[in-house]
């Protein structure tokens, strides 16, 4: 199939088409019309300022489908065309043509001065009016007539009613369905006709004056409207035709005044935009030169001075200077989100009111906010601007107590008094299985089941009710598990000796004791239940000294560090306490029942003296050795005596203490014939004080006052008046006196 024809001349041309769309057509062949109609508009450059096309369909009344201005595109025509609805009814073709005389062919519906008119009449039968008048008036009007029959239309009718020559504007064919053979014929000859009345209308013009308008001046300008004024072109000036559109888009319109006017208001404009205007001299056949200019609407009175205050985490208020005349303002705000179309939200305010609080926001999150002036149900340019919320606050100070092996307490402060609970997240760090604690609205939580010698990471969220704070985290490390304390033997025997020991903790599950002669390599050992902490050992060698060692087994196997002490199936814990200056008390430990006696022998270590002994019953464990000398070492032997042999001994050093001086002597009580001397005891039981006293320049023999060893305070009486006295204290022990503690003392002047 060859390409179809397409009109290329530069001329442009105004075409209404007729349709008769009667009953006799039927639904089936008007689809097979609007495929000739489609095949027509595609020959022809449709445009504002190109060739235009209108239609009109028929039958007993006539009606507009379209205008010639009612399109700029040849695609919304097509579409238009395959849109076009079947009328049906009586085939009164004469009404038709005088309709489009009427309406079509008018500067109000589009029509063009200056401009070839052409009309195609499609057919299918004879009409029932008188067609020869109406086609005459659209002839003479300038308009040329184009005829196309289909099936039982009247040839003689079609050629009253086509232009001459009919050769050129007359088809007939037998059947709808051959209608696209003349397809090509007709587009050829609509186009040469077009191009030769173009011609020939400007023929006509360059022998005549077509005098344009002049001085064009735009005043009255709002931001929908403004008025057009111009000078009158001289002539037989008909109208004024007025063509105006946007600079940048949009369908030009036309607007056509009388010629005796020469001002017009341009109404229902955009705001703030940019039209293009064209002022035209319409005469009897032709039109002027275009009398261009340009101009732009205001923009509605926007509000100014937008800003936002008084953010929180989920509100923000804004505020903003009135826009002129404004009717009430639309506040729009929505998240900032760059990768998708945020979901918005709407408010709308009243004139009075210039400010506004948006609530239910989402906390450190960035919001749009644009202001729009109202202005009826118009609305002026955007006045944009751009807060964040502040972010909920997380919990602060984060602090970890009582940090065990297994267990620790973490504890925090409130940021705010907004938090309604608090959420704890903890794992071991580096590790990804969280696990978590709901705090409630307290500030501390005990975390527990932790595994020893681990560092946890610790996150806590704060709850609010529009969300949850960033995490405050922290970490720790828990301890090794502990060891048993105070690991002690008691109830000793040759035999056996009972173990005791304090509880490493609450979650111990074993402990596993051991025993060994020191120095041996076969230990025993045995596993006590967490719960005891103490256990007999029993079947040991006599006379030997065991290495006890014990540790503690936590859950998962895991074991303490050991903890161990010495022990000996003999005399033990030998201690020497309660020293005197002549005396102590020796003890020890010894549960043996086979025991006789035993034999406690000391011996000063300053020599010069025997050794000494002494003999305590088998049952009684310990004996006080006196007289001894004072402030000497002696050595103390512990013999147990069996029968027929003597055990093993044990031996330690004790010391008797010194015979030390009263200390921090003092004289009070200054009578001009008396004073009180004061001291403090020393550390060592005495047998009582000597107090010695002495004029210092008035020779007086010494005076001497003994004391029980419960005073530590005399009053001396009887003394000179205004005198210095050498005051000397000294304590008495049943081995001897101290050293004297020195000090002075003087008796007050008598006046007379």
């Amino acid at each position: 199939m060859s390409d179809q024809f397409v009109c290329t001349t530069p001329a442009i041309a105004d075409i209404v088409i007729l349709v008769d769309g009667s009953w006799s057509i039927g639904r089936v062949n008007f689809r097979l019309v609007r495929l000739f109609l489609e095949n027509l508009v595609k020959a022809f450059t449709v445009g504002f300022d190109k060739t235009r096309i209108g239609l009109a369909q028929y039958s007993g009344d006539p009606r507009i489908e379209w205008h010639l201005n009612a399109f700029n595109t040849k695609e919304a025509v097509l579409e238009a065309v395959n849109n076009l609805p079947y009328k049906g009814g009586n085939t009164l073709t004469g009404l038709a043509l005088t309709y489009i005389l009427e309406n079509s062919f008018k500067p109000e519906s589009g029509a063009r001065p200056g401009v070839p008119k052409i009309g195609i009449l499609i057919t299918d039968g004879k009409s029932q009016d008188d067609v020869l008048p109406p086609a005459q008036s659209l002839r003479d009007s300038g308009v040329e007539l184009f005829a196309i029959g289909v099936k039982n239309a009247d040839e003689n009718e079609l050629k009253a009613i086509a232009s001459d020559p009919d050769e050129t504007h007359v088809y007939n064919v037998a059947d709808f369905s051959i209608m696209s053979t003349i397809v090509e014929g007709l587009t050829k000859t609509v186009c040469e006709r077009v191009e030769e009345q173009d011609k020939e209308i400007k023929a006509t013009e360059t022998g005549q004056s077509l005098e344009g308008p002049q001085d064009l001046e735009i005043s009255e300008v709002t931001s929908r409207s403004f008025r057009v004024s111009w000078s009158h072109a001289l002539g037989d000036v008909r109208n004024y035709q007025i063509v105006y559109h946007p600079s940048q888009d949009g369908t030009p319109e036309e607007i056509l005044v009388d010629g005796s006017e020469n001002s017009v208001v341009l109404k229902a404009l955009r705001p703030h935009t940019e039209y293009q205007i064209a002022v035209f001299a319409v005469y009897p056949n032709a039109a002027s030169e275009a009398l261009r200019g340009v101009e732009t609407t205001r923009a509605l009175p926007s509000v100014s001075d937008l800003e936002l205050y008084d953010v929180t985490q989920s509100s923000m208020k804004a505020r903003w200077k009135a826009a002129e005349g404004a009717t009430g303002y639309l506040v729009v705000h929505a998240m900032a989100t760059p990768d998708e179309i945020p979901d918005s939200s709407e408010v709308k305010v009243k004139h009075s009111k210039t400010n506004i609080e948006l609530h239910g926001l989402i906390p450190d999150t960035e919001y749009i906010v644009t202001v729009y002036a109202m202005h009826g149900e118009e609305t002026s340019d955007p006045s944009t601007i751009m807060e964040t919320t502040l972010p909920l606050l997380p919990p602060r100070n984060m602090r970890f107590w009582d940090v065990d092996h297994s267990s620790a307490r973490v504890t925090w402060d409130s940021p705010s008094s907004e938090v309604t609970g608090y959420r704890v997240a903890y794992a071991k760090s580096g590790g990804s299985e969280f696990k978590e604690v709901e705090a409630g609205q307290g500030m501390s939580v005990v975390l527990t089941n932790l595994t020893s010698l681990s560092e946890y990471t610790v996150a806590v969220f704060g709850i609010y009710d529009n969300g949850q704070a960033d995490p405050l985290t922290g970490s720790f490390t828990t301890e090794p598990v502990p060891e048993p304390q105070n690991l002690r033997t008691t109830a000793v025997s040759t035999e056996s000796f009972q173990v005791s020991w304090d509880h490493a903790a609450q979650d111990v599950v074993l402990y596993r004791l051991s025993w060994k002669p020191t120095g041996g390599r076969d230990a025993k050992e045995m596993l006590v239940t967490g719960s005891l902490d103490s256990i007999l050992i029993s079947e040991l060698q006599p006379l030997t000294e065991y290495e006890v060692s014990l540790l503690a087994i936590f859950a998962g196997d895991v074991e303490s560090k050991a903890v161990t002490t010495l022990e000996t199936t003999w005399v033990r814990n030998l201690l020497i306490d309660g020293e005197t200056t002549s005396s102590f008390r020796v003890s020890w430990n010894m549960l043996d029942p086979t025991v006789q006696r035993f034999r406690v022998s000391f011996i000063s270590l300053k020599g010069g003296g025997p050794e000494e002994e002494v003999s305590v019953p088998g049952r009684q464990n310990s004996v006080m050795l006196q007289p001894l000398l004072p402030d000497t070492q002696y050595k103390v032997t512990v013999t147990p005596v069996y029968v027929g042999r003597d055990g093993t001994s044990v031996s330690s050093v004790g010391n008797t203490l010194p015979l030390s001086p009263p200390s921090k002597l003092r004289v009070s009580e200054e009578w001009y014939n008396r004073f009180r001397v004061s001291w403090d005891p020393p550390p060592s039981p005495t047998s009582g004080y000597w107090v010695i006293y002495q004029p210092i320049s008035v020779p007086s023999p010494a005076v001497e006052t003994f004391v029980r060893d419960d005073v530590n305070t005399l009053l001396i009486p009887n003394l000179q008046s205004d005198t210095d006295y050498d005051v000397k204290v000294v304590a008495s022990y049943p081995a001897g006196s101290s050293d004297a503690l020195l000090g002075k003392g003087k008796t007050l002047e008598l006046f007379k």
